[in-house]
């Protein structure tokens, strides 16, 4: 079994398997023989089967320097269908039975992450709803106590100020001290679902603009649902609101928003349980 998955996916995962152009092809299409069809499909099976308990407990060993500087954090479920991420990073050789999208895996362990950038983006995005405020206990319900009195301080000035404070007002440069600023550490996955597993294939059947043209699905991994994902935090206490506060703050974002690709197909949703 891969010891590393990123290794696996982006190094190994073709190595090895005859590949030539397609003739009479426009695009440089490839196609590999009946055996390399059948390797392909082996180490799909070898990367689902390796996303287990084991490899996660192994890789969270690595992690331990890292956490060291982790104050804050929650841990949420991935609800069905699962989690998407990653979707933008190349990962085809055009041939059947391959995975096509990738998948962001952290270097040093293989564990798929969610890049603490765009946790960052994410909760940012969500200052832009005018009645943010408003929504989040309805969508939230079971974070309704706790967050009526961030809700009460927070209406003391517009949500732009709150998002500046609590995020910096430059997303390219925060000039404010690493002392004084939240820091978002990568998102991971710390436990796996009820089939002991992390990972999970799925696919997807892009229709285009031609209604008529038969759709090709793309089969590719997902974050399984039913998985545990911790989202990290270095939180300090400012402008009015607690530490504690922004973490309640922000699982209630998450929750209600949800996060990755694919979020408005219902990938991407997360559950708070206890």
């Amino acid at each position: 079994m891969p010891k590393n998955l990123h290794k696996f996916y982006y190094k190994d995962y073709f190595a090895g398997i005859y590949f030539c152009i397609k003739k009479n092809s426009d695009k440089n299409e490839v196609s590999t023989n009946n055996e390399g069809t059948v390797e392909i499909e082996s180490r799909n099976n070898q990367l689902l089967e390796s996303s287990n308990q084991s490899y996660l407990d192994e890789a969270k060993k690595a992690l331990g320097s890292i956490n060291t500087f982790v104050k804050h954090g929650f841990t949420l479920d991935v609800r069905y269908p699962g989690l998407v991420t990653g979707v933008g990073i190349n990962h085809e050789a055009k041939v059947e039975g391959e995975f096509k999208l990738g998948l962001h895996l952290d270097y040093t362990t293989g564990l798929p992450v969610i890049y603490g950038s765009s946790v960052k983006g994410v909760l940012r995005s969500a200052f832009q709803e005018e009645n943010l405020l408003d929504i989040l206990p309805i969508l939230v319900p079971n974070l309704k106590n706790e967050l009526e009195p961030i809700q009460r301080k927070m209406q003391s000035k517009p949500l732009k100020a709150w998002a500046d404070a609590i995020f910096g007002d430059d997303d390219d440069r925060d000039s404010r001290s690493p002392y004084e600023r939240d820091i978002f550490f990568d998102a991971i996955v710390v436990n796996t679902n009820s089939r002991n597993r992390f990972l999970a294939a799925d696919s997807i059947t892009p229709h285009g603009s031609d209604p008529l043209k038969n759709p090709v699905p793309l089969t590719f991994v997902r974050i399984a649902s039913g998985c545990k994902i911790e989202f990290r935090f270095r939180l300090t206490d400012s402008d009015s609101l607690t530490a504690n506060e922004k973490e309640t703050l922000f699982k209630a974002i998450l929750i209600a928003f949800g996060i990755g690709a694919k979020t408005n197909v219902g990938y991407g949703r997360l559950e708070y349980k206890d």
